[in-house]
């Protein structure tokens, strides 16, 4: 049992996490994520963009939110102001919070169907593969409980008999919390009403007094189609899974409902979200008495998604700028913050808050029609960011961000730090000091944990650090794909989303924006020659990543079939050798090769100019562009981050060999153009020089840089 914030505090130093904090062994975590909640739909954000591009002044509106409001502001918080979703809508956000990784590496390409349809009618086509390691499945190796409630998508189940075209539901029809980490889930499989969430499931409930809430701020003698909760049956009396059959992701033809899955069979009353927190501290409770155990809890809201009809009292509570109710948008969104404050105030009550991480965000961007009087509702639910829900425009993808950590953060900061939910994966190893599973996979956040240390050591109002420029924010959905490099963000074919088009969109095309004096995407950059490099490396880092997930989703998920992958495109004359191909790095007489090399072990080996007699200067071409020192070893040319940690961009930086990552973020090479380039590039191109006879990174101006011919070799691969 954890003791109360009165009792003794015992000093435990962390030296893998946090370092010496005032700490009850493990910190609790709960992590909330709210559903279509927009940048703009809390009370706490003070920023307003109004665009001339948009040709209408927006009315700013927000909802009331005291609750997220107290937590933005709280001493012990931190909040981010460039904080976003793992993709535009709901499902792969879900599968990037849960395993680091940009979702189409999983398959999962866009939003589940099937909407507030019943379970058993419809099959989820997107399954959430097997072998991605997940946050919950992190936890449990640390030793904590884990629980999973609300808003799943990811998957069916159960198995439902059916069939579809899909490579991956096919191979994994059901892909249920409890094959993710979580032994307690309590989930519906895709949206739910807002309030009285399962009404519809019994037509005694619709029928008799007070009946349902479906919009309006009245109860009514209707109902939505029956939305459902559903929970494992196979856990014993200390709650631990005891079927492991069950919990098979490759038995899914087995996994049956009302065997291995039951449903709830009573009424929800009233608020959706009151009704998860009341699951939330059930578990709270026997987590701290019984089954004394650190916990991880998951509550995935279903608020703001539609349907989202509110309370009458909250329908009724407040009059909004227009003078109108608050309404079943503005009324949902403060009846769930209502519950917010619940969970903050029960931290309290039960001696925790102290040692327990609360993180808050959302899945996307707003679904904003009928918001308000707003000609264009998107922009007061974004506060004037461009477009909503499905967009990879701004106002799709940033959202809410905020971490309470009361142990560690003695006073409130709020940062432009950007960071994402692919960031909460990584962030939670470092923290329990728990190895990645799959160490070799494409990984795409980073642990915010320096951040969060660093801020609480030195608090700042308005902190504008920079996130390392070889981990950028990367996005793709459908034929849409961005990627955010601080201030600079390039963004692909952008489409309108779930709201109206906002005037001075551009569509079909590359955009470049920078965001630091453009904070509406209004002015596209992308052929400004000021800013020609900045687009042409943003343009190569686009392809890579692009490139990058074709490879995961056939060799690292598995969730597509496997089948040519695409190899680079085609390069300048001369071509770039076939994959397995020997060549050499010529300059001069002299060619790139490796100093002191031992062929059976090369790791760590100098990079240099040297004989082109010598054995050690063949290289082979990967069809990732990296130039492999040999294919049986998988080592790469690449930057020494090892002991240059933060520097990949710096010039002067030393090019060593090192094990082959299949990252487009691994700072290799490519070495088809007379120059050699780095695949990912910074905001000016990187080049490798060699300075006297060793090999450094720098300007691909620089004549060092250049002047490098690709030939074919005569001596065979090392």
């Amino acid at each position: 049992m954890f003791p109360s914030l009165s009792a003794p505090i015992v000093l435990l130093c962390l030296s893998i996490s946090f370092g010496c904090v005032a700490s009850q062994d493990k910190p609790n975590i709960i992590m909330i994520l709210a559903d279509d909640q927009g940048w703009g739909d809390v009370g706490y954000n003070p920023f307003k963009y109004q665009s001339p591009t948009y040709q209408y002044n927006w009315t700013f509106n927000p909802p009331r939110t005291p609750n997220l409001d107290a937590m933005a502001t709280s001493p012990h918080s931190i909040l981010f102001h460039r904080f976003y979703a793992g993709s535009g809508v709901c499902s792969p956000t879900r599968s990037a919070m849960l395993t680091g990784r940009t979702p189409v590496r999983e398959c999962i390409d866009g939003a589940e169907g099937c909407g507030t349809q019943p379970a058993w009618s419809c099959l989820d086509k997107m399954p959430l593969p097997p072998g991605p390691f997940t946050v919950g499945e992190a936890a449990k190796k640390a030793g904590y409980a884990t629980l999973f409630i609300g808003k799943w998508h990811l998957g069916d189940f159960f198995f439902k008999g059916g069939k579809r075209t899909e490579f991956a539901y096919n191979k994994w029809p059901v892909s249920n919390p409890g094959m993710h980490g979580f032994d307690e889930w309590h989930a519906t499989e895709a949206s739910a009403p807002s309030s009285t969430t399962n009404c519809g499931c019994d037509k005694a409930w619709w029928e008799a007094s007070p009946g349902c809430i479906t919009g309006g701020g009245d109860w009514q003698n209707k109902a939505y189609t029956c939305t459902n909760y559903w929970f494992p049956l196979d856990l014993d009396a200390n709650h631990k899974p005891s079927r492991p059959e069950c919990r098979n992701e490759f038995n899914g033809t087995n996994i049956l409902a009302h065997d291995c899955v039951g449903n709830l069979t009573e009424k929800i009353e009233g608020d959706d979200s009151e009704y998860l927190m009341d699951l939330l501290e059930d578990f709270v409770t026997r987590k701290l008495s019984n089954e004394s155990q650190p916990f991880l809890a998951f509550v995935w809201l279903h608020t703001n998604h539609e349907p989202h009809p509110s309370l009458p009292n909250f329908y009724h509570n407040y009059t909004d700028a227009f003078g109108d109710p608050a309404g079943d948008y503005l009324g949902t969104l403060t009846q769930m913050d209502v519950q917010i404050g619940r969970l903050r105030q029960m931290l309290v009550d039960k001696g925790i808050k102290n040692n327990t991480i609360l993180w808050y965000t959302a899945d996307n961007g707003p679904h904003s029609q009928q918001r308000d009087q707003n000609k264009y509702n998107g922009l007061s639910a974004t506060n004037g960011l461009r477009q909503c829900k499905a967009s990879l425009y701004e106002g799709g993808i940033r959202v809410p961000g905020l971490l309470e950590w009361p142990s560690l953060i003695q006073q409130n900061s709020a940062t432009w730090h950007p960071a994402y939910v692919a960031d909460y994966l990584p962030t939670i190893l470092e923290l329990l000091g728990v190895p990645e599973e799959n160490p070799s996979w494409i990984k795409d956040g980073m642990s915010l944990l320096p951040l969060i240390k660093s801020l609480a050591a030195n608090p700042a109002a308005n902190d504008t650090s920079m996130r390392p420029t070889e981990n950028p924010l990367v996005f793709s959905l459908g034929g849409q794909m961005a990627i955010i490099d601080n201030n600079i963000k390039i963004v692909k074919n952008p489409e309108v989303g779930q709201c109206d088009k906002e005037p001075g969109f551009h569509g079909d095309g590359i955009f470049l924006f920078d965001l630091d004096i453009d904070p509406t995407e209004s002015y596209d950059l992308s052929k400004d020659p000021k800013y020609a490099d900045i687009f042409s490396n943003m343009t190569a880092r686009m392809n890579a990543f692009s490139q990058s997930l074709t490879y995961s989703r056939i060799n690292e998920s598995k969730c597509q079939a496997p089948g040519p992958t695409p190899g680079p495109s085609p390069s300048p004359s001369p071509p770039a050798p076939p994959h397995g191909a020997a060549f050499q790095l010529q300059k001069g007489s002299q060619c790139l090769t490796l100093s002191h090399a031992n062929p059976a072990t090369p790791t760590r080996q100098k990079v240099v100019l040297g004989s082109c007699s010598d054995p050690n200067s063949v290289f082979e071409n990967s069809t990732s562009y990296k130039i492999l020192v040999s294919s049986t070893t998988k080592e790469c040319v690449k930057v020494d981050l090892d002991d240059y940690k933060g520097m990949a961009c710096h010039s002067g930086v030393p090019v060593w060999t090192g094990a082959c990552q299949a990252n487009y973020n691994a700072y290799s090479f490519d070495a088809a153009h007379g120059t050699i380039r780095y695949v990912q590039q910074c905001l000016g191109p990187m080049c490798l020089l060699v300075n006297s006879t060793s090999a450094i990174t720098g300007s691909c101006e620089v004549g060092d840089a250049q002047g490098f011919e690709l030939i074919p070799s005569t001596i065979g691969i090392n």
